[in-house]
């Protein structure tokens, strides 16, 4: 489990701006977590996966509370979240869009950007993304609905041309044929 599951961890601490050096101790006190709590509960093998990043997003939380307890560190804070799907499709002249795409998505309620993230930037079913974040399926379901809505609103304005290819496709429902 700790070979197919410890890179896809790192990347999504390293993708909520948790830096490398933490992120790594974030990894590997979530495989810790799983491991203690694996003597108390069973978990279908199709949802290990799920299971074990809705861990993660516990320890994260946990993390962030810490770090925002110890110092003020707010201006360190990005506002930004470094998405690879995004950058994989961006280039020097698109980068401008790639901002406006993350900007949009920040504009997004807490839950409903998470959602967005674990679905778009972390390859989550739905119903996998109900068990990280301890929500039905339903309510996963629509929020995304609404969450493509209000995405599909702001970078429609934009153009379909203007918008990354990552989204382009799904959000605003054109491609680029």
């Amino acid at each position: 489990m700790f070979r197919n599951e410890a890179r896809g961890l790192l990347g999504f601490f390293i993708r909520r701006d948790v830096p490398a050096e933490d992120a790594a101790d974030l990894v590997s006190e979530t495989f810790l977590a799983a491991w203690q709590s694996s003597t108390t509960r069973t978990i279908e093998p199709d949802m290990l996966r799920a299971w074990l990043f809705g861990i993660a997003r516990k320890k994260l939380s946990q993390h962030l509370r810490g770090r925002t307890r110890r110092t003020a560190l707010s201006a360190r804070l990005r506002l930004t979240v470094s998405a690879d799907a995004l950058e994989q499709h961006a280039s020097t002249e698109n980068m401008e869009r790639v901002a406006y795409v993350r900007a949009a998505i920040e504009q997004l309620p807490v839950v409903d950007r998470e959602i967005v993230r674990l679905v778009y930037w972390d390859g989550f079913t739905q119903e996998e993304v109900a068990l990280i974040l301890g929500k039905r399926a339903t309510s996963v379901r629509a929020r995304l609905s609404r969450a493509r809505k209000v995405l599909h609103d702001q970078l429609a304005d934009k153009g379909p041309r203007d918008v990354p290819g990552a989204f382009r496709g799904r959000v605003i429902g054109t491609t680029d044929a």
